[in-house]
């Protein structure tokens, strides 16, 4: 009797046990579920792509197989052979009639925004009716935030936001420049980073009301064709991009220069695209490419965040609503670690609950942000004194972490453009994926985990006094010249809210 007593008494703990295990599960689902903003479309197509070949392709197919609209913003479009090829598909489209809104941030892509250099490229799509640019936020649209507030004439749109025909959808870290695209065997020092296709009407319908909230904004300046024309004949320039882009990536290799019957400086831009091209050896397999790869159906959201100078922010709340709903595990990798208060104060909770938090950013060897770094570097040891069951990697490769992922017990993953940081909680514009299913958020914890191999753990040693003992820290491994110039600028701690 007293053995049948405790065999039913342990099999109540082992389903008490699973019930526990099935409660965890499900909360963070449930918070996933009980977004009021906007419904989730449980039968989204999702495609993983933190390659960063096959993001550059997925992008290259859904424009060129665009039929009736293509709504795109970038904060950084580059003047290389990948931005320029972009714009030159955007030239052949708005050619066929295909529907195009097109906006660049004023201080991440300076160079096409600015007046008679950068915005011939952009009057050149300006010559069909069927395309609007936008320029978000410059500098002397928002003067008068000089005697009210500075962050107003910061404030970026941070987004990514490539959108074809109301159905395809990319987002995710990558700008439009070769530092996105590029294979890191042909080019070391690119960024390691990630997105998400996302093929579904209702999430598509989600971030057009994204994008038009930010193209329609107030503050933007609207680019329209030169009176005079352009000073230079910029069409050839892009259909040459595109032309050089589209025969390199499906195998048709690079043209001989010079070309006859062209004009020298159109030769000289072709030689320019040539030399950039043949240094790619490992994107030239684009001919083989699919769009998905048998790719399964997952409930799919998008969570939006209007800049400074606009009212809405679904997405801050929301991360830490998730947070607030982990039990076992939440996974963080961002290039951009300064915490805010709101943010630290959620860790800190899930931390006293037991929760293990791993933190993967870049180190003073990785980074392209030293302000960033500098504050990143005067917190971390605080942060692993009050959250012991956090842990913190710093990237060690010459590739650059740019990579923006939340990743909550392995039940809920999101990827967008937020950063851990005061400027994209407080400040900019930015947009994020939100993806409800196991299998894919464990797909993208064991890319991170991949990431963490090329990593150093950093660690300290709290005495018995409450003083910290750096176990090994950032500058345990890194250049002292580097680590000098960190320190130093540690002290602009007032910058911290504005970087």
């Amino acid at each position: 009797m007293q053995r049948s007593s405790r065999i039913v008494l342990l099999l109540i703990a082992v389903l008490a046990f699973a019930g526990i295990g099935s409660a965890t599960h499900a909360d963070v689902e449930k918070v996933f579920d009980n977004i009021k903003t906007n419904a989730f479309d449980p039968q989204a197509r999702v495609c993983f792509l933190p390659n960063n070949v096959n993001s550059w392709f997925a992008r290259w197919h859904v424009l060129d197989n665009a039929k009736k609209s293509i709504d795109i913003t970038y904060f950084i479009v580059e003047q290389d052979v990948f931005g320029m090829s972009m714009l030159g598909m955007l030239h052949k489209k708005a050619k066929a009639g295909v529907n195009i809104r097109l906006m660049v941030d004023a201080r991440g892509t300076k160079g096409l925004s600015r007046k008679f250099i950068g915005q011939d490229i952009l009057q050149e799509l300006l010559k069909f009716k069927n395309v609007q640019i936008r320029v978000f936020n410059p500098v002397h649209k928002r003067l008068l935030a000089l005697f009210d507030d500075i962050r107003k004439i910061t404030a970026s749109n941070h987004d990514k936001i490539i959108l074809v025909d109301n159905e395809y959808l990319i987002t995710g870290g990558r700008n439009v420049s070769k530092n996105y695209f590029v294979d890191p065997k042909d080019l070391e020092t690119v960024y390691r980073d990630t997105d998400v296709l996302i093929q579904s009407s209702k999430v598509a319908k989600q971030a057009r009301l994204a994008f038009e909230e930010e193209f329609n904004h107030g503050g933007n300046f609207k680019i329209y064709q030169d009176l005079f024309g352009n000073a230079d004949e910029m069409a050839k320039h892009l259909d040459l991009a595109y032309t050089a882009m589209r025969r390199f990536i499906t195998g048709g290799g690079l043209f001989k220069t010079p070309v006859p019957n062209v004009s020298e400086k159109t030769n000289k831009l072709l030689e320019a695209y040539t030399k950039e091209l043949s240094g790619y050896k490992n994107m030239q397999h684009y001919a083989s490419y699919k769009l998905f790869q048998g790719e399964r159906r997952y409930p799919t959201r998008i969570l939006d965040k209007h800049s400074i100078t606009g009212p809405r922010n679904d997405i801050t709340k929301n991360l830490v609503a998730m947070m607030d709903a982990c039990q076992r595990e939440i996974i963080i990798q961002n290039p951009y670690v300064v915490l805010t208060e709101e943010a630290r104060a959620a860790l800190k909770r899930a931390n006293d609950r037991g929760v293990s938090i791993i933190i993967h950013t870049n180190s003073p060897m990785s980074s392209d942000s030293l302000l960033t770094q500098a504050m990143f570097i005067g917190d971390w040891r605080g942060i692993l004194k009050e959250m012991p069951n956090v842990k913190i990697f710093g990237y060690k490769l010459k590739t650059k972490l740019h990579s923006k992922v939340f990743v909550f017990d392995r039940k809920v993953a999101v990827i967008g453009t937020y950063n851990m940081d005061y400027m994209s909680e407080q400040i900019n514009s930015e947009v994020v994926a939100v993806v409800k299913s196991n299998p894919f958020a464990t797909q993208v914890a064991l890319r991170i985990m991949a990431d963490i191999k090329f990593s150093h753990e950093y660690k300290i040693k709290v005495e018995r006094d409450g003083s910290i003992t750096t176990v090994f820290g950032p500058e345990s491994h890194s250049d002292k010249k580097v680590i000098d110039r960190l320190n130093m600028l540690q002290k602009l701690q007032w910058l911290k809210p504005i970087i």
